[in-house]
C-alpha cells in the first residue's frame, strides 16, 4: 500500500489523544494524524471555537500544514467528529485537494437527519450535568473529579452549541468517496436508521458496521476498529492503482 493518511476528528468534549494507541494497530502505510480542536488537548489555552463551521475551518488549516494537492489522505470522525468531517470534505475539494481516499462516520447520524434532543449547551449547571449522564462513559470519566469537571465544562459547551445549532444545506454535489458508518447497537443517542442515511451522501461505495457498545464503543473496540480501517484503505489503495 502506498504513504496514506489518516486524519483523525474527536467527539464533542475529547482531544486528538483518544486515537493516540490506533498507531501501532495501523498498517505500517497509514500515517494517522488525530486533528487537535482549539481549546484542548496540547491546544489548551486557545480560544474554543463553537460551531461546526469554525471547526471545520480550523482543522482545514491544519490539514494544510500536512497535505499537498494531489496526497492520498482519509478522514475518520467519531459523533461530532462526523459533522466536522462532513463539512471538512467539502472545502478540502474546494481548496484543490483530492478527494479522500475514504471517509469513516463513527457514532454519528447521517448530517440531514435532525437531532430530536432539546438544546442543551445553554442550560443551568446542575440540568447540563444531568444531561451529559446519557452519554454513559463521558460523564463517568469527569465527574468524579473536581478539577477536570471545572476544565470540561467549557469546552463541552462549546462543543455542545456547534451540534445543536448545525444547519444542513443541501450540497451541489454528493460526496466522492467510499463512506463507511460505525455505530454502537446500544448507543441511545441516535437510531441506526439515521446511521444508515449516510448511504444518501455518497456516489461510492457505502458499508456500515455494528458494534456490541454505546456512543463510545471507539474506546473498547480499537482492533475492530483499526481492522476495519486497514482493510477500507487498502481495498481503496487497490482500486487507485488499476484507475491509474
Amino acid at each position: 500500500m502506498a504513504l496514506i493518511t489518516l486524519f483523525f476528528i474527536s467527539y464533542a468534549g475529547g482531544s486528538a489523544s483518544v486515537s493516540f494507541k490506533w498507531k501501532k494497530l495501523l498498517h505500517p502505510q497509514i500515517k494517522l494524524v488525530p486533528l487537535e480542536l482549539a481549546g484542548r488537548g496540547i491546544r489548551t489555552g486557545e480560544r474554543l471555537k463553537d460551531s461546526i463551521e469554525e471547526m471545520s475551518d480550523d482543522l482545514l488549516h491544519q490539514i494544510g500544514e500536512e497535505l499537498v494537492p494531489g496526497d492520498r489522505y482519509a478522514i475518520y470522525g467519531h459523533s461530532m467528529g462526523t459533522m466536522i468531517a462532513f463539512e471538512l470534505y467539502y472545502k478540502l475539494v474546494a481548496g484543490g485537494y483530492d478527494q479522500p481516499a475514504h471517509l469513516f462516520v463513527s457514532g454519528g447520524r447521517a448530517p440531514h437527519i435532525p437531532r430530536n434532543f432539546p438544546r442543551s449547551h445553554d442550560l443551568p449547571a446542575d440540568q447540563f450535568r444531568a444531561h451529559l449522564k446519557r452519554y454513559g462513559q463521558l460523564s463517568e470519566a469527569i465527574f468524579d473529579n473536581q478539577e477536570l469537571y471545572d476544565y470540561f465544562m467549557p469546552v463541552l459547551r462549546a462543543d455542545f452549541k456547534a451540534v445543536e445549532t448545525y444547519k444542513y444545506t443541501a450540497k451541489s454535489a454528493p460526496l466522492h468517496c467510499p463512506v463507511t458508518a460505525l455505530t454502537g447497537l446500544a448507543d441511545n443517542t441516535l437510531a441506526l436508521q439515521d446511521v444508515e442515511a449516510w448511504a444518501q451522501h455518497t456516489d461510492q461505495d457505502f458499508r456500515m458496521f455494528t458494534f456490541d457498545g454505546g456512543h463510545f464503543f471507539i474506546h473498547d473496540e480499537m482492533e475492530r476498529i483499526t481492522q476495519i480501517i486497514n482493510e477500507n484503505l487498502e481495498r481503496s489503495a487497490v482500486a487507485n492503482r488499476i484507475q491509474h
